[in-house]
């Protein structure tokens, strides 16, 4: 393995940790709403995307996710988790128009998540669990908006942005 790779494996072992703490710190469960919760993940997946791109993104996405769910007793949605945060990284970079990708990966996440509650928990409650996770994205993609920028002035990841 030459240099290189170990420099980009250890930045999306990184920022996965990072993208885990972010959305396990602040993950706030919706009551009533059979199992739905509002985290702060998606601040570190698009974050992942601006920084990285679309296949970090989604590599940073999925494991995060999976993790959260596995350590925050959510452990039913884990492989779920894995796939839609995943493929919501990578949507959000697919094209080079910020905004339709983030309507693609919004409508991937939340259809998503609206699809697996559906088939587990009834229509009634991926229903009542649609706001919490249109608001999710929403945030945590303005508030990435806002951080990229800052983490890329700040010169942290010149060490590895020649990975």
């Amino acid at each position: 393995m030459d240099n290189r790779n170990i420099k980009k494996l250890t930045l999306l072992a990184i920022w996965t940790a990072v993208t885990f703490v972010l959305g396990r710190l602040f993950t706030f469960p919706i009551p009533g709403s059979a199992g739905n919760i509002l985290t702060l993940l998606d601040v570190g997946i698009y974050t992942a995307v601006f920084l990285f791109g679309k296949r970090e993104a989604a590599i940073i996405g999925g494991f995060a996710a999976f993790l959260l769910d596995l350590t925050a007793g959510y452990s039913n949605y884990m492989f779920f988790s894995l796939i839609i945060h995943g493929g919501q990284g990578y949507l959000a970079g697919l094209t080079r128009y910020k905004w339709l990708n983030f309507l693609l990966s919004l409508v991937f996440m939340v259809g998503g998540y609206f699809i697996v509650g559906g088939l587990m928990y009834g229509w009634g409650s991926a229903i009542a669990g649609l706001w919490v996770n249109i608001i999710q994205v929403v945030v945590g993609f303005a508030l990435a908006k806002v951080l990229s920028p800052l983490i890329e002035r700040t010169g942290i990841l010149n060490g590895f942005r020649k990975a």
